[in-house]
């Protein structure tokens, strides 16, 4: 027995020491060139209990990714990183500079491919040709240029009769109360997807489309993305989604080939494994951010008596309500933009000069540069006139480099149209104040359901119809 007593002892110490070890690791900075800085690490609270803090720092990026930023730029400033056990380091730049400067690098210098590598349906659960970060990278690149061939002026400003049409159709089906967080989104993925499919296309599909969509929309959201690659996905709505998705588009590809989403694609010269996967990303992109915004613009509307009235009386009234959704956007924005540094990433910050190694993940934060009083007059405040002087908010709201968002102006067409055709048809009543938002990295939800009663427009008094 003693030998046995013997080796279990080597083996506790053993194991000891390898955990110590690992945490002092875990807490060294990264090695940075002379003359330069490594961004301090985050190690607030229970954090920085040896080994238990390996435990909560999983914990917190799992359950309060945004809170732990926020709660890291209040402890530490404009520059930290956290550090993610065994995954990688996050560093923060969250001043404005930093903004332009991290956006607008080049996709060989910062990466979307392993970003994007860990979102399931994108990343991992819908087919490809291969699994690797760098094609997926190329397949996004493709998809944004593809997206773009359907956005000229001239095809967008073919939007108002399709929303006209689609608009009142879906609200015909709308029961006297109604949820806008379930009742609108439909209205909203036909347009999109009419306009980028083609009718055909969502005559046939459509019906099966909008649900698995949604699913997956419903899904973003980091405590799921975490369990995406555990048994537990086959429960999983937006699993489920993805697969249902997968198998319609793979059916339309050999159906529908002369579809414009269809022609588009293969004029990219996507690889035949890649065309289901590459209507999805299109289709995916085209739906799930104005799905989104276009419920919180009304909501923000019709929540407000003085913004209503403004928005019924506007003279531009499509004018006024794009810049409702910018003012929307700018309140909710994505709440983290980040790129894999493939190459290191040198910054300056007042008198400091900071080193991210390649390898690093860098992210910078919309959501306070959007409140911040410096930039933005009563930032706190929904004012939708301050769009009034600023012509193109496109770099501030909607990104830009090689992985901005190419549908600003569809998204504004697209929202304005939407909004304009429900609020000339309806006018709407709030039945509870605005439920809770909860932002989940990429978008905004309401923590219970938004209900309204509708009327008839004409049938009630417009000075009846909101809650103050």
């Amino acid at each position: 027995m003693k030998p046995i007593r013997v080796a279990s002892a080597a083996l506790s110490v053993a194991a000891g020491w390898a955990a110590w070890r690992s945490w002092r690791s875990y807490t060294t900075p990264a090695d940075v060139p002379s003359g330069y800085r490594p961004a301090p690490l985050v190690l607030d609270g229970a954090d920085a209990i040896p080994l238990v803090g390996f435990v909560t720092r999983l914990r917190k990026v799992v359950t309060d990714p945004v809170g732990l930023v926020y709660n890291s730029a209040h402890n530490h400033g404009a520059v930290f990183t956290i550090r993610i056990p065994s995954r990688f380091d996050l560093t923060y730049l969250l001043d404005r500079a930093a903004y332009d400067k991290v956006i607008s690098l080049p996709a060989e210098h910062a990466a979307m491919g392993p970003v994007f590598g860990n979102v399931p349906t994108i990343g991992f659960w819908f087919p490809r040709r291969q699994n690797d970060h760098e094609s997926l990278q190329e397949l996004v690149l493709t998809g944004k240029r593809i997206m773009a061939g359907f956005l000229s002026p001239e095809k967008v400003g073919g939007l108002p009769p399709l929303t006209k049409s689609v608009v009142n159709e879906h609200l015909a089906r709308w029961p006297r109360t109604v949820d806008l967080a379930r009742a609108m989104y439909p209205a909203i993925y036909e347009i999109s997807g009419r306009f980028f499919a083609g009718d055909e296309f969502w005559d046939r599909y459509g019906y099966e489309i909008t649900p698995a969509l949604r699913a997956i929309a419903d899904g973003i959201d980091i405590p799921r993305a975490t369990l995406a690659v555990t048994p537990w996905r086959y429960a999983m709505p937006e699993y489920r989604g993805t697969r249902r998705l997968a198998g319609i588009l793979a059916d339309a590809a050999r159906n529908m080939p002369e579809t414009p989403l269809f022609q588009a694609i293969r004029a990219a010269n996507v690889h035949d494994d890649d065309v289901a996967w590459m209507a999805m990303y299109v289709l995916w992109n085209a739906v799930t951010y104005p799905g989104s915004y276009g419920v919180w613009t009304l909501v923000d509307i019709v929540r407000d008596r003085g913004i209503y009235d403004t928005v019924m009386d506007a003279p531009d009234r499509l004018t006024y309500l794009g810049w409702c959704l910018w003012e929307t956007i700018r309140l909710n924005p994505i709440s983290s933009l980040v790129r894999a540094l493939q190459a290191p990433l040198t910054y300056d910050s007042g008198e400091q000069r900071y080193h991210l190694p390649a390898g690093t993940v860098v992210g910078v934060c919309p959501a306070m540069l959007n409140r911040d009083p410096a930039v933005w007059k009563q930032p706190e405040t929904y004012v939708p006139e301050r769009f009034q002087q600023i012509a193109n908010p496109r770099r501030a709201l909607f990104g830009a480099g090689a992985f901005g968002c190419v549908a600003g102006e569809f998204s504004r067409s697209l929202i304005a149209g939407v909004c304009d055709e429900i609020l000339s048809n309806v006018s709407l009543q709030l039945t509870d104040p605005v439920p809770q938002r909860r932002c989940r990295v990429h978008l905004t939800y309401p923590a219970q359901p938004i209900l309204a009663t509708l009327h008839p427009m004409g049938a009630t008094d417009r000075s009846l119809d909101h809650i103050a």
